[in-house]
């Protein structure tokens, strides 16, 4: 296995980790592993990303992610819920969705940047108006605004999953970003296994393209190094991709998510 390839495995497993994670933190959260390890979780949140089936394999095994769905499906009560693997699916897996109601296929680059070497993060223009920090308690509320705003969403599908038990806790950090100390964009950080995935980077419509974006990667991005972090990684859309490109970001593969 080459270098490149081992880390990509690692961070791979890094991100299920992380919606294992996520999951257990929920008092009514589900989690349970198949026999190769793919993995059911449901946070019981209104994000299908969050809900469903996990399997990291590089060559995911069409039965045991069939057992997990017939599990999924006894499981949502009318939750969201999606199949997410590596790679490209064959049609089998495709039928195999289809046949639970999931039919939409999207395809997600993986990206990800090494951080143990050279600089956490490289110029990114920031204003002097512009700041980003952490989210304070108490403020749960104001992030799920911000995010909600950020990417069209009613704030109750944010605060459905990243509450102040959820928020509150060691391994998730929440950011705000801040323009004259108003905030106007967020982003979010969960920290397992060395590892720091990026999540819901998004600025209001009115303050984009200024740079605020970037410099909420960038500060993620220098406190998961001093938090020892070695690797950053996240799931783009392909509008977003040349925004991590300049943060050092490298797509290493793609990912295929079914949802209905």
């Amino acid at each position: 296995m080459s270098y490149e390839v081992a880390v990509s495995e690692a961070a791979a497993g890094a991100f299920q980790s992380a919606v294992r994670v996520l999951a257990q933190t929920r008092p009514d959260g589900l989690v349970e592993h198949g026999p190769g390890g793919a993995l059911l979780a449901f946070t019981r949140s209104q994000i299908p990303a969050l809900n469903g089936v996990v399997s990291v394999a590089p060559t995911p095994d069409t039965t045991e992610i069939g057992l997990l769905c017939e599990k999924a499906e006894g499981q949502a009560g009318g939750l969201p819920w999606s199949i997410r693997l590596r790679g490209e699916p064959d049609a089998e897996l495709i039928a195999l969705a289809a046949s639970h109601g999931l039919g939409t296929i999207t395809r997600q680059p993986f990206m990800l940047r090494r951080l143990t070497s050279g600089p956490a993060t490289t110029e990114s223009g920031r204003t002097a108006e512009q700041s980003v920090r952490l989210l304070r308690e108490g403020e749960y509320e104001t992030f799920a605004t911000v995010l909600g705003a950020a990417f069209g969403a009613p704030p109750a599908i944010i605060t459905s999953l990243y509450t102040p038990a959820v928020l509150g806790r060691p391994f998730v950090r929440a950011y705000l970003g801040e323009t004259d100390g108003v905030p106007v964009g967020a982003g979010l950080a969960i920290h397992t296994d060395q590892h720091v995935g990026l999540a819901n980077i998004g600025t209001l419509p009115e303050h984009r393209r200024r740079g605020l974006g970037r410099v909420i990667i960038d500060t993620i991005l220098a406190d998961a190094r001093d938090a020892g972090a070695h690797t950053a990684y996240l799931h783009s859309s392909d509008d977003a991709v040349p925004l991590f490109e300049r943060a050092g970001f490298r797509t290493e593969e793609s990912w295929t998510a079914f949802t209905a």
